[in-house]
């Protein structure tokens, strides 16, 4: 998948800084990160990333841009989620 564009509007923008992320840190794990990407229902993903810390992204993909819904610090089963892929 190639992300060549990240959209965090404003509601989202708002969930991020909620769980204690900024939307710099976001945008930074989803494209240099290395990024481990399932689909889930309804259009949407799941990434899982460690670029500084562990950080799990759910975004919409259309046309190389993800729009992104809501970010959060990976829980424990995430991480190992992550690291067995």
């Amino acid at each position: 998948m190639r992300i060549r564009k990240i959209l965090i509007e404003g509601l989202a923008r708002e969930k991020i800084l909620k769980h204690g992320l900024q939307a710099g840190e976001v945008e930074n794990a989803l494209l240099h990160g290395n990024p481990k990407i399932t689909k889930e229902r309804y259009r949407r993903y799941v990434a899982i990333t460690s670029h500084n810390r562990y950080i799990t992204v759910i975004f919409e993909y259309a046309n190389f841009n993800a729009e992104v819904i809501t970010a959060y610090k990976s829980s424990d089963w995430q991480i190992r989620k992550y690291q067995r892929k």
